[in-house]
């Protein structure tokens, strides 16, 4: 995924900053959606979910990337993705909303992000770079590093 050019992106809002997934990796937009809680998990796994008759794991995005002001609203979101294409590696993302997809041009190139690395409370996370589209700068997430990530 990381060499892949990027065509589209779906923009979405944690802690007021813009981020995005590659559009082909996502296959669900939901209203905030009640989990069902797993013991025993990590503080950002809210639980899981039946779609469609897949059972989903969710978890908090915003929490992962380090945000403490983690409250629901109107907006909140959950956006179903998938880094191989497969039902299996369906994953929920719990984010504040989701802005907008994006169609990118040959003019929209992704620059590198620059990230603290020094960051203990938030998992390590790949970026593939940041966009700027209008006045807007988009992270855009690496999702094959961070299933990985929250697979550990």
């Amino acid at each position: 995924m990381k060499d892949k050019k990027l065509s589209s992106i779906l923009s979405f809002y944690i802690n007021g900053e813009l981020f995005a997934f590659d559009t082909d990796t996502v296959r669900n937009i939901l209203e905030l959606t009640k989990t069902t809680k797993v013991p025993n998990t990590k503080e950002y796994f809210e639980g899981i979910i039946n779609l469609h008759g897949n059972t989903i794991p969710v978890v908090d995005l915003r929490k992962i990337m380090g945000s403490a002001k983690s409250r629901n609203s109107k907006d909140t979101a959950t956006i179903i993705v998938s880094n191989d294409g497969q039902n299996s590696s369906l994953i929920g993302m719990v984010v504040d909303g989701v802005k907008e997809v994006y169609i990118l041009g040959d003019d929209d190139k992704l620059q590198e992000t620059l990230v603290d690395n020094n960051n203990e409370t938030a998992i390590k996370l790949s970026f593939s770079g940041t966009l700027k589209i209008n006045e807007d700068f988009i992270h855009v997430i690496n999702l094959d590093d961070l299933a990985e990530e929250i697979e550990k």
